[in-house]
């Protein structure tokens, strides 16, 4: 006995969606939509007090850039209002969450310091942005695009969160990994 009824045929795509994409993606928005990525590091501890913890979880790797993803874990249970005013890329809040980049050649990228977005192309070496965030009473996270690559050497990833008691805390990340990781992912479609 069959569950289902046939589907009538359709005629198979042609992939132009994509090469769309690719046309028109400028490439310090976001990572390629068209590439899984390549998991090139997991957990590191970024700030740890005795009520909150900060780790980037993973790192994964794309042709042109690294995917971040950020995580906040809590002791106690915190208000929803207070972490969404505090964790908002875009704020005047002073004691507001901040994650940060200085690359091997001094170039530097940081969220959470601006009141709102750049409405050009940015000019500068580096861009650190918040793709995408949600949370709960004990935990909160969110992933953020680094552009470019970061070049050979340290690259140092810190965080501020004056709102809940951290003072700015880095650690030294080897990007030749990252790198090579990097080197390995492809387009899903040619």
């Amino acid at each position: 006995m069959r569950v289902f009824d046939d589907e009538p045929h359709h005629p198979p795509r042609t992939g132009g969606d994509w090469q769309q994409h690719r046309a028109h993606r400028q490439a310090y928005t976001g990572p390629p939509r068209d590439e899984v990525g390549v998991l090139a590091m997991s957990t590191v501890v970024l700030a740890r007090r005795p009520d909150v913890v900060v780790a980037v979880r993973g790192i994964t790797a794309f042709t042109d850039g690294l995917l971040l993803s950020v995580v906040g874990l809590f002791a106690d249970e915190q208000s929803p209002e207070d972490l969404d005013w505090s964790l908002q890329e875009f704020s005047r809040n002073p004691g507001r969450f901040q994650l940060g980049v200085v690359l091997a050649d001094g170039t530097r990228a940081s969220t959470g310091t601006k009141a709102a977005p750049d409405v050009v192309q940015p000019d500068t070496g580096a861009v650190l942005t918040l793709q995408h965030a949600r949370g709960g009473v004990l935990h909160c996270e969110g992933e953020y695009w680094l552009w470019p690559l970061p070049p050979e050497g340290g690259l140092v990833v810190g965080v501020r969160w004056a709102d809940r008691g951290l003072e700015e805390s880095a650690v030294t990340i080897d990007a030749g990994p990252l790198r090579q990781a990097a080197a390995t992912s492809r387009p899903v479609w040619s």
